[in-house]
């Protein structure tokens, strides 16, 4: 007999072993369902999408430094980013939902769909290895990481933003400030500001004191460029 979830498997080009990951895969919270959810996949969904996209950053783009590489992944899992494609591989009407939420929310939100497509990712990789979840993962992200920019003028938030301040403030330079961090230790979250003369101009956050800076100086830009 065939299976009801076949015709999915087809649209996303990954045929299970175990099909009961992917049916908790696809299995929201408000289910309430005694089999359970899908937020522990999304959980290791979320890191195995992390390694296999900044290994690919890291392996394409031998010149740019930690920083660097750690906006441009940030910018290619966004949650933006994940719910278009989740909407592209029809996770929006494969995501089973509780007739409670259906009937106050008739589409899946943003969140649900970056959470489904990340709790996809945990059950191919429960199921068949980190080989097929980097296959999975390039093939849908594939496209976007051929656009990310390979000469690192896009990737340097921090020199485009001294660049900008040197012409506008008779040559001066950012001042990067350290915010209080947090998270566990194994999972440290940095902060920091930029500033220039005294007026902050950006914030961000990022694994490591200089990725946040490269993220606070991302923001300086984008707030500048309005």
């Amino acid at each position: 007999m065939t299976h009801p979830l076949n015709a999915f498997e087809r649209q996303v080009g990954y045929r299970f072993s175990d099909q009961t990951l992917l049916e908790l895969a696809l299995t929201h919270p408000s289910c309430d369902s005694e089999t359970g959810d899908n937020q522990r996949l999304e959980f290791l969904g979320d890191a195995v999408l992390d390694l296999v996209i900044a290994e690919a950053l890291y392996q394409d783009n031998p010149t740019l430094d930690e920083g660097a590489l750690d906006h441009m992944r940030a910018a290619l899992v966004n949650g933006k980013a994940l719910t278009a494609h989740a909407r592209t591989l029809g996770l929006d009407e494969a995501l089973q939902v509780s007739d409670a939420q259906r009937q106050h929310h008739p589409e899946p939100s943003a969140a649900m769909l970056e959470d489904a497509l990340e709790a996809l990712i945990g059950a191919i990789y429960l199921d068949g290895s980190i080989d097929a979840a980097r296959t999975f993962i390039l093939r849908v992200f594939g496209q976007a990481l051929q656009a990310a920019p390979k000469n690192g003028s896009m990737g340097n938030p921090k020199g485009r933003l001294q660049e900008w301040t040197q012409l506008h403030y008779a040559g001066a330079v950012p001042d990067y400030i350290a915010l209080d961090d947090e998270g566990p230790d194994h999972a440290r979250i940095y902060s920091a500001a930029v500033q220039i003369d005294g007026k902050e101009l950006g914030r961000g956050q990022g694994s490591s004191k200089k990725s946040a800076e490269t993220a606070a100086a991302a923001h300086a830009l984008q707030q500048i460029n309005g």
